[in-house]
């Protein structure tokens, strides 16, 4: 969306559950809202609408499997079981985030002058898409290319780093899902491209609000 021309500017914050993520939009919007700057927070994961279809059949022939483990519930989308199912859910999670995007972000940021911050955009939804499909986003660059088609230029992406030990302190259920190491590779993978700023939260909350204030002042 590198043609448009907004009068927000457009934050992008992703990681893994438990990396602290909510935390630091919460103090990085007060923070914004103490210096007299407007923003606006859009979670942005699971937007079905068109996916919607796919995952109820998935869910009837068993591709969508759940697990209960000492009362945590994980579920799992084992799409890659059928190259069909992944491309057309693939396609229509594209569709569907397109949409959500045009009506959230992009048409606010087109008409309104304030900070948008976004969690769980693109960089998550992709890592979300390579775990359900098993397909490499970064090997198949037409598909890593038409998401990346989403995130305007002028915006900036962070992802936040946390050691292992403190995301899975933070969300217990990390440690039965069986993807959990996966999800870490594929974050660390994304997290070595230029299109995304790595903000390491092992330290202080405000440390981590600073770093990202001196990326966006550069």
């Amino acid at each position: 969306m590198g043609f448009m021309q907004f009068k927000s500017q457009i934050i992008s914050i992703s990681g893994i559950d438990g990396c602290g993520k909510t935390t630091i939009i919460e103090k990085l919007r007060k923070s914004y809202k103490k210096q007299g700057f407007r923003n606006k927070y859009i979670w942005l994961r699971y937007n079905h609408y068109l996916t919607k279809f796919i995952l109820l059949f998935c869910r009837l022939t068993g591709l969508t499997k759940y697990e209960y483990i000492d009362g945590v519930r994980v579920g799992y989308h084992n799409f890659h079981k059928s190259v069909l199912i992944s491309y057309l859910f693939i396609f229509f999670t594209f569709i569907d985030t397109l949409f959500i995007s045009i009506f959230k972000v992009y048409l606010p940021a087109l008409f309104l002058k304030e900070i948008i911050i976004c969690d769980r955009w693109i960089p998550d939804i992709i890592v979300d898409l390579e775990i359900d499909t098993g397909i490499n986003f970064t090997k198949n660059k037409f598909l890593f290319r038409i998401f990346l088609l989403l995130i305007p230029s002028s915006c900036r992406c962070f992802v936040i780093e946390r050691n292992q030990e403190a995301v899975l302190n933070s969300r217990v259920e990390n440690a039965y899902d069986r993807n959990f190491q996966r999800r870490v590779q594929l974050y660390k993978k994304h997290s070595l491209s230029q299109w995304l700023c790595v903000i390491d939260n092992n330290g202080t909350i405000q440390s981590s609000i600073d770093s990202i204030q001196t990326e966006l002042d550069k």
